[in-house]
């Protein structure tokens, strides 16, 4: 597997393993401005897009896992686990790193406590009856106060 920074030629390939962007030109919008500010990053296994990861600051300028999406085929075997750690590399160590999955998305709810981020609240209506739980993961050292 690799990671790298995604640019305009991946925005098909993201498309593709994006089960959203296949309907939604929203979606596809959002990629493309991703990529176009630099804040797209994408894994690949054996040549072959597997997931993708969009760190922005959109949440209160801080920085924030606005978009984590593993193809399909890719699910489980590692990636999403992956991506995630290459935002926590790219996090300055004194800033704190948010993110959000609905509340139905076992998997990602199961992994971002492995990877060291606590629940710290809810936005509810977002999508009417599946809450989006937020996630934090302190800076280094650093702790709930």
């Amino acid at each position: 597997m690799s990671l790298r920074l995604a640019t305009a030629a991946d925005i098909d390939a993201l498309i593709a393993i994006d089960h959203v962007a296949t309907h939604s030109a929203d979606r596809r919008e959002a990629i493309a401005e991703w990529i176009a500010l630099g804040q797209c990053h994408l894994a690949e296994r054996d040549g072959a897009v597997a997931g993708y990861v969009a760190l922005t600051r959109s949440f209160f300028r801080s920085p924030f896992i606005e978009m984590l999406m593993v193809g399909a085929a890719f699910r489980r075997t590692g990636i999403g686990r992956a991506l995630i750690e290459h935002c926590v590399s790219l996090t300055p160590p004194a800033e704190k790193l948010w993110t959000s999955t609905n509340e139905s998305n076992t998997p990602m709810r199961a992994l971002l406590p492995q990877l060291g981020f606590a629940q710290t609240g809810l936005f509810e209506h977002l999508d009417e009856g599946d809450p989006e739980l937020i996630f934090l993961r302190w800076p280094s050292g650093a702790g709930a106060s």
